[in-house]
């Protein structure tokens, strides 16, 4: 069956496994180590179904990845869209980026280990592009806060790329340990934006104080 990477929903059970199975292997072993075969036999089905399915190994990890994406960026607009000023709406990104990420850790284990790993023909730009659209989405409430006078200096590329990192390294740590919905929490997600907002020195926030590690 040929399909396009695009996000479109699981058509039935067998399908529902197979996105199932390859999200799990492809997030413990990464793209390239996870094979065809681990993933046939993790879903107990034969290599002809797999592909009538999807196309091949880099199809059928676009397709998954795109389908996460977009229910993410969907879900990320709807917030920002019913959140009224920067501040606000910076907390909801992290807010919501954590809720989603802390829903199934194997989504952002997967997409740090990509992201961060060597690159690979086909996927590296696959996965650049898509975000690149999240981006965009947390530069453009940087620059409305900008020219709304809430923040005051900054290139908005530049820091909205710092607001992305700050976000970003927290849910790569967190979503390795055990419960991560432990620590990715609405009052870290406030602390962080605190933060960002008036810095580490300025004494007009908070503490931020992560959750204590497992014994």
């Amino acid at each position: 069956m040929t399909r396009t990477a695009a996000a479109t929903l699981p058509i039935n059970e067998t399908e529902t496994k197979l996105f199932d199975a390859a999200l799990t292997l492809f997030s413990q072993k990464g793209y390239e180590a996870a094979s065809v075969r681990e993933i046939i036999e993790a879903v107990g089905m034969t290599r002809p179904v797999l592909y009538y399915y999807c196309d091949s190994k880099e199809d059928l990890f676009k397709r998954l990845i795109h389908l996460k994406h977009d229910q993410a960026y969907r879900e990320l607009k709807s917030l920002i869209r019913n959140t009224q000023g920067c501040e606000q709406q910076l907390k909801a990104i992290i807010r919501g980026s954590f809720e989603f990420c802390a829903a199934d850790v194997r989504v952002p284990r997967l997409m740090f280990q990509t992201a961060y790993g060597p690159q690979i023909p086909g996927i590296t730009q696959f996965m650049d592009k898509l975000a690149h659209a999240r981006f965009k989405i947390v530069m453009q409430v940087i620059n409305d806060g900008l020219d709304s006078g809430e923040l005051r200096g900054g290139q908005p590329a530049s820091l909205a790329l710092i607001f992305c990192c700050i976000m970003d390294q927290h849910i790569n740590v967190f979503s390795r340990m055990p419960d991560p919905q432990n620590y990715l929490t609405k009052k870290l997600a406030d602390e962080l934006v605190a933060s960002f907002l008036h810095g580490l020195g300025a004494g007009r926030r908070g503490l931020v104080a992560l959750p204590a590690s497992p014994a």
